[in-house]
């Protein structure tokens, strides 16, 4: 009982001092978290269909429909994309080289947009 009570101004500083710790790198992992990198192709929509990434971030379209092809695209002045036919299961991936703002549409389901926005 002796050692606990002389240890345990320690264990109370250590337990501060690592509680502190995580407060500090909350925000940095919290930003860290909140990139989405893989999108759904399901039900004729992407999930999500807005999309905040930073230049050189990649994202992977995987099709998630059981019989439905996709095929995603963007067609922009200064960037251009195209997965071609994605059969059920099969996944694309896509490297955000250029900040802007871009769309990438279905090419058989011309409903299906999904906006991604890049600084």
């Amino acid at each position: 009982m002796a050692i606990y009570n002389l240890c345990r101004p320690l264990l109370l500083g250590a337990a501060i001092a690592f509680l502190t710790a995580l407060l500090a790198l909350g925000p940095v992992k919290a930003d860290l978290l909140s990139v989405v990198r893989i999108v759904l192709q399901k039900g004729r929509h992407y999930d999500p269909t807005d999309l905040f990434l930073r230049k050189g971030d990649s994202i992977t379209l995987v099709n998630g429909d059981d019989s439905a092809v996709h095929h995603a695209f963007i067609e922009a002045d200064r960037f251009a994309f195209d997965a071609g036919d994605q059969e059920p299961g099969k996944q694309a991936t896509l490297t955000l080289k250029e900040p802007g703002d871009f769309i990438i549409q279905c090419g058989i389901h011309p409903k299906m947009k999904l906006t991604i926005h890049v600084q």
